[in-house]
């Protein structure tokens, strides 16, 4: 008996200690950092940004679809993959994942697959060493369906200083790919100042083509950061369908996923001259069978418009009551300087007023011979200089030159009444939370219950 325990036991120890430790954070990023940084120089993707998805995504290399089938950033197979594939759950049991003959493969279709996404276009047009504003243009073009996942991707980053592969050289060897496609069709997108002749010129193509292309009236003034494209859109989106959004337009959607405009009405039974209503589904890619909700085309420009107007009136009174806010509090600056005192309004309390006057507390009760806060209401004047405080008569006798003692104010007490809040009791007793925090040993000021009793003065 003793004979075949031996032999069972030791192969059991021999497996055990055959088993391969999963990879490190700091094993990942020293094996795959050239990857990155290589893709960084040839694509524009920031190394950084790379690393953190590939640790984030692939667990550091030790998830099933990075061992299995060399996918490091969790990439679906979506329409026009050709490539080997593996099945994996993710939102949906058995999903299509890309499968890669070698990791160097997956951080280049990474990249690709960026550039190449429309959705991921307004990245490309940050700095490459903003790996923050990259976090969070993955995150708003939905790359992963976690809210918080640019906080995720930018503390991999700084926990591991991967900010510093953002600035390395670029390797020998590397063909820097910079040219922007959507839905495979070359564009740029349009800067400060620039119009269709000029970036026809700059990329040397006929004006007359680039309107063509664009779907654009001759002569029309183009924004900074409109799509412009170099080649023809498609017959067909890089989409299956879009949901209109507020405020867009047919033109807009056929910029934004690279079909022609003409395509897009004959999909969809739209009409030139309507505009398919917010909420409505656009097919891009196969023919819809009824027609949607439209508008007339002049009729949304007029709704438009007449939206705008609102929204810059809004904006105007804001502006106006600002101003006059801050003219009024200017107004009352000024008569604290010229009087030396300021009247209490709603709401005050000599805290707030120390701290905008620049004035010790003790010098404001000293000067005003104030000894308890209880007394004091709107319209109440509060001198704040010793000289404004003389000549209104609080001091009428020089003060002994000896050493400043700080004004006994006696110990009260506040039983805590039904509605009572922090605030609401500071402002009552001229304090702040900060000393009724510490002279009542309280954890913080939503601790306070009813009925209990607090120091509101020393």
């Amino acid at each position: 008996m003793r004979f075949f325990l031996a032999i069972l036991i030791i192969p059991f120890s021999s497996f055990c200690f055959a088993q391969p430790s999963k990879a490190s954070s700091e094993q990942y990023i020293l094996k795959y950092k050239d990857f990155a940084i290589g893709e960084m120089y040839r694509t524009g993707v920031p190394a950084s940004i790379t690393l953190a998805q590939g640790i984030l995504e692939s667990q550091n290399g030790n998830s099933r679809l990075a061992h299995e089938a060399n996918n490091h950033f969790g990439i679906k197979c979506k329409t026009g993959w050709a490539g080997k594939t593996i099945t994996a759950d993710d939102d949906e049991q058995g999903e299509c994942f890309r499968a890669y003959e070698s990791a160097q493969e997956s951080y280049k279709d990474h990249s690709n697959f960026l550039r190449d996404n429309w959705r991921y276009s307004e990245c490309f047009k940050l700095d490459r060493t903003d790996y923050k504003a990259w976090a969070e243009g993955l995150r708003k073009a939905g790359y992963a369906t976690n809210p918080k996942y640019n906080t995720l991707i930018t503390g991999i980053i700084d926990r591991y200083n991967l900010h510093q592969y953002d600035l390395a050289p670029m390797p020998d060897g590397i063909v820097p790919e910079y040219e922007l496609k959507n839905n495979n069709i070359p564009l740029v997108y349009a800067k400060e100042g620039e119009s269709i002749d000029i970036i026809a010129k700059k990329n040397d193509v006929d004006s007359k083509q680039i309107y063509r292309y664009n779907d654009l009236p001759k002569g029309v003034t183009i924004e900074p950061g409109d799509i412009v494209y170099l080649k023809p859109k498609r017959k067909k989106g890089n989409e299956p369908y879009h949901i209109v959004q507020e405020g867009e337009n047919m033109h807009d959607v056929s910029q934004l996923y690279g079909i022609k405009l003409k395509q897009l009405y004959k999909k969809n039974h739209i009409s030139p001259g309507e505009e398919a209503v917010p909420g409505t589904k656009l097919y891009l890619q196969k023919k819809r069978d009824d027609k949607p909700t439209t508008v007339n085309k002049e009729e949304q420009e007029q709704l438009e418009k007449e939206k705008k107007d609102a929204a810059e009136n809004e904006k105007k009174i804001k502006e106006a009551e600002t101003k006059k806010a801050i003219e009024k509090e200017a107004a009352a600056d000024e008569v604290a300087n010229n009087s030396g005192y300021y009247t209490l309004k709603a709401g005050d309390n000599l805290y707030r007023i120390s701290e905008k006057y620049h004035v010790f507390m003790e010098d404001i009760l000293d000067w005003n011979g104030i000894t308890s806060t209880d007394g004091l209401k709107v319209g109440d004047k509060i001198y704040l200089t010793k000289e404004a405080a003389k000549k209104a008569g609080l001091l009428k006798t020089p003060e002994p030159k000896k050493e400043r003692e700080t004004p006994v104010v006696k110990a009260r007490l506040h039983t805590v009444a039904k509605g009572d809040t922090a605030y609401k009791i500071c402002k009552t007793y001229g304090i702040n939370t900060t000393q009724l925090v510490d002279w009542n040993g309280l954890k913080n000021v939503e601790s306070i219950r009813e009925g209990q009793k607090l120091k509101v003065g020393q």
